[in-house]
């Protein structure tokens, strides 16, 4: 215990010792001691293990055998989880599970995945007093190496934006990690297919394990999430692969589309990190991309098994052009490759979708959700099956004044009413394509002069929050962004909020 309460109080000298935005591109010493900093504040105290490899759920039975094993099928079960070092709300619990899935080879690997149970199941037209009705959930970027396992989080990434809620509410929430986040594995961001598979066999694995689980489910996805929802509903319109039960799919503030082939490329530490997914996957030469020094960086980050934070720190307060030697690379080959065989929309859906968008989304705009939508709607009259007499149906839902995260706040009601509209079986407002707006009540007024103070005093537009919980020997801040004092120092993927 005391150790613990040094090394957090070093992290928290190193922090008070290091400028941010003092680093240039070309000093690796300066970029790799504030990334150590970044992780030891803001993501180790989050982790439930560090390193993840120190807890042997994560590790693959020794007699798994890819040749003799199925996709969806059981390896392990942890049917009562230690939740002691999670911060769940009370009254839930937690399972995991290892399970099959398949990579971009059709090759079976092993995935984890954990199960957040309610206290009580909500009840729904016809079902069973103890049967839990099942929602998938398609979490968003948590960083690209096997330490970012979500189900590795205390918050379970995404607490009260989503998973706490469907739970406190009587969903059982099935969270997939997707291959190579928690297992020995590579991890393909951004691949919404691979992961769509990743989430369907995690379904079906969890149902295999948990018969109290419903037959029925929902998909639904938040940012990256929100393209593997969108391609778990493309996946369910294949008959050969389709998993049962499926009611439909939510996809928020998704990205059909995982790279846009332009050029010049941004500095967004989420472009860098698919560059390492599409070297993986089709040969993308990243010494040929990337300067000397932001390359190093980012390797450093893979060694200390850094997620998101630190991915930001190594990158926070650099140009396109201090990061890339080719800042033109999105059109290269290997990165055109990735998108065509990658990018959601234009196909078929095997149910029902809801895409859910801020209107001032900053992470990853409105322009590709609203190209995906005019392209699967392109498809109007076809369902899933090809059948030319059900009606597609697709609801694109703006949600006025809201960034990235704060969308899924803004549109709770609509998305918990739609999930249980589709346990209740009752049809969609409407068939066909449409396109609606979420604004607020009658008594705001998110349009007026920001300046004069009513929008900020009515509605409530960044997260300005953090859920605080304790431990014996350090308080932990679980923010759902960055601090503000890191906002401040612009030392995320967003400009700070005026006046924050």
């Amino acid at each position: 215990m005391q150790s613990l309460l040094f090394l957090a109080s070093l992290a928290a000298a190193a922090y008070a010792q290091i400028n941010l935005t003092s680093c240039n591109a070309t000093d690796l010493a300066c970029i790799v001691n504030r990334t150590l900093a970044d992780q030891a504040l803001l993501e180790t105290p989050n982790y439930v293990t560090v390193p993840i490899e120190d807890d042997p759920f994560y590790s693959t039975p020794s007699n798994f055998s890819a040749q003799d094993a199925q996709p969806g099928q059981i390896l392990k079960i942890e049917a009562h989880s230690n939740i002691s070092s999670y911060a769940i709300p009370p009254g839930q619990s937690l399972s995991r599970i290892m399970y099959t899935s398949v990579d971009e080879k059709g090759s079976v690997v092993p995935a984890t995945a954990a199960i957040l149970w309610p206290f009580t199941p909500k009840p729904f037209n016809n079902s069973s007093p103890n049967t839990y009705p099942l929602v998938a959930w398609a979490h968003g970027t948590s960083g690209v190496f096997r330490q970012c396992a979500v189900s590795n989080m205390r918050n379970l990434q995404y607490d009260f934006r989503s998973v706490f809620t469907l739970a406190s509410v009587g969903y059982a929430v099935v969270i997939a990690d997707y291959v190579g986040l928690g297992t020995d594995q590579p991890f393909s961001y951004l691949a919404y297919k691979l992961h769509a598979n990743d989430v369907v066999y995690a379904v079906q694995a969890s149902q295999s394990a948990f018969p109290q689980l419903s037959a029925e489910w929902v998909s639904f996805g938040h940012s990256e999430g929100g393209g593997v929802a969108w391609a778990i509903g493309e996946r369910q319109a294949v008959a050969e692969i389709a998993l049962p039960g499926f009611l439909g799919t939510i996809a928020a503030a998704p990205p059909p589309f995982p790279i846009a082939n332009t050029a010049p490329v941004g500095h967004s530490v989420f472009v860098a990190f698919l560059s390492f997914t599409i070297a993986h996957l089709y040969g993308l030469n990243l010494t040929e991309i990337f300067n000397p020094v932001p390359l190093q960086a980012l390797q450093r980050v893979r060694d200390i098994s850094g997620c998101n934070d630190a991915g930001y720190a190594a990158l926070a307060t650099f140009s396109a052009d201090d990061i890339y030697a080719n800042t033109s690379w999105p059109l290269s080959q290997p990165a055109r490759d990735f998108a065509k065989d990658y990018s959601v929309s234009g196909r078929p859906l095997g149910g029902p979708m809801l895409i859910i968008q801020g209107e001032n989304d900053t992470v990853v705009g409105t322009a590709g959700a609203q190209a995906g939508f005019n392209a699967t709607c392109s498809l109007a009259g076809l369902n899933g099956s090809g059948n030319e007499t059900a009606a597609l149906s697709v609801e694109y839902v703006s949600v006025r004044g809201q960034d990235h995260n704060p969308s899924l706040y803004a549109s709770q009601r609509l998305w918990l009413q739609w999930i249980e509209d589709r346990f209740n079986g009752l049809p969609t407002a409407r068939s066909g394509c449409w396109r609606t707006e979420l604004g607020p009540g009658s008594n705001t007024n998110v349009d007026s002069d920001s300046q004069g103070g009513n929008a900020a005093a009515q509605v409530q537009l960044p997260e300005r929050f953090v859920v605080q919980y304790s431990r014996p020997w350090v308080t932990i801040f679980s923010s759902t962004f960055l601090p503000l004092r890191l906002q401040a120092e612009n030392s995320g993927f967003v400009d700070p909020p005026s006046g924050a």
